[in-house]
């Protein structure tokens, strides 16, 4: 890329930050005019895909030789965030030590950033692509997925071949994404007056002990592998009570696992169901356990020839595992197609203050997009 397009990257990359597409709400309509506005500036139509009132998805593709087509997948929504934690504006994008500062900076307005300029520069280029070159810009993607669920059930991704997904990945090659499932553990006992708490059952208590016994027991139950690495557990929310002189006659407690395989997610349901009765059993209190999100891994060899093409254009001889969840995991299970995950940035800047991405990372996106496509 010469300098004259470096500066149109920048600058279309601000002008995603500077949109605020938090979700919740999303408001992802905003975003999505103004990227249907950019793509029809540059000559490629575009259509917008409604979830719900105020919220779409964006569709946009550039003629190949074959109908068959590559798409690109990104999402145009970004996670909350609290403006006053940040010491660097949030929705400028500003520029500093050539890294471009903002929510939704890595994760992953740089990712949808570097698949618009790139089918921008294939226009501009004359470069007429092999299969048609499809961009698939998803709403809700950080809350639910529900936009690229809506994409695969208006039959967007029928004629796909290969789905490149632009999620932050240091522009490695990702060819698996573990499995993500969210479970709830709920104590119930009985309220009381804070004066009285003898009379009432507390359940902050044995919710307590549950968090500790159950990471112990997590260190045992799940074992490494030299691939995939290991199922990990975090937990992400602990409730209980509704005040300080009320004894709280309730305890709730979410997790959030990245599973390896069906076998550990098994485990990991097996894990909060066996423990929280134990603990339940021992306070005399209620307790039951729900899974309230689930994914499923998803994996593609790496001997696939759109694989190995890909490799080539990144230069990269390796693959690796995502531990997070994109929305690959709502589009394969029902397209059953090869997918790898490549894009700008780095995912420990995502839902993080003072998010940002290296604008060199932008940069050699595109060209690996521009270089792969012309094969």
């Amino acid at each position: 890329m010469n300098n004259t397009e470096k500066k149109e990257l920048k600058d279309l990359l601000q002008g995603l930050i500077q949109i605020k597409s938090v979700n919740p709400p999303g408001n992802e309509n905003q975003i999505a005019n103004f990227i249907k506005k950019f793509l029809l500036k540059n000559n490629i139509h575009s259509e917008l895909v409604p979830l719900e009132e105020g919220r779409s998805s964006v569709i946009a593709k550039i003629e190949g030789e074959e109908e068959r087509d590559i798409t690109f997948c990104g999402h145009i929504d970004t996670v909350r965030v609290k403006e006053e934690e940040w010491t660097k504006p949030v929705f400028e994008g500003l520029i500093e030590n050539e890294k471009m500062y903002g929510i939704g900076a890595s994760d992953m307005k740089g990712g949808v950033a570097a698949i618009l300029y790139a089918a921008v520069l294939l226009k501009r280029r004359g470069i007429i692509p092999k299969k048609t070159f499809q961009l698939a810009l998803t709403a809700d993607e950080e809350w639910g997925y529900r936009g690229a669920k809506n994409l695969v059930d208006g039959g967007y991704f029928d004629r796909t071949d290969f789905l490149i997904i632009t999620e932050p990945s240091n522009l490695q090659v990702s060819t698996g994404e573990k499995g993500e499932l969210w479970m709830r553990a709920k104590f119930y006992g009985k309220s009381a007056h804070g004066s009285t708490p003898e009379v009432g059952v507390n359940t902050i208590i044995p919710g307590s002990e549950f968090i500790v016994n159950i990471t112990e027991r997590y260190e045992k139950i799940f074992e490494a592998d030299p691939f995939w690495g290991k199922t990990s557990m975090n937990i992400g929310q602990f409730h209980g009570g509704v005040q300080v002189n009320i004894v709280p006659n309730y305890s709730e407690i979410d997790f959030d696992f990245r599973m390896i395989s069906e076998e550990d997610k098994e485990r990991a349901i097996e894990l909060v169901k066996k423990t929280g009765k134990d603990i339940a059993e021992k306070y005399k209190v209620q307790f039951e356990e729900k899974v309230f999100n689930y994914k499923p891994l998803i994996f593609t060899n790496s001997n696939n020839p759109y694989v190995k093409k890909f490799m080539q254009a990144a230069g990269v001889k390796e693959v690796i595992i995502t531990k997070y969840c994109t929305d690959g995991a709502t589009i394969i299970p029902e397209k059953k197609m090869p997918f790898i995950i490549f894009g700008p940035g780095d995912i420990t800047q995502a839902h993080q203050n003072d998010e940002y991405i290296e604008l060199e990372s932008l940069y050699r996106a595109v060209d690996v997009f521009i270089d792969f496509l012309k094969t």
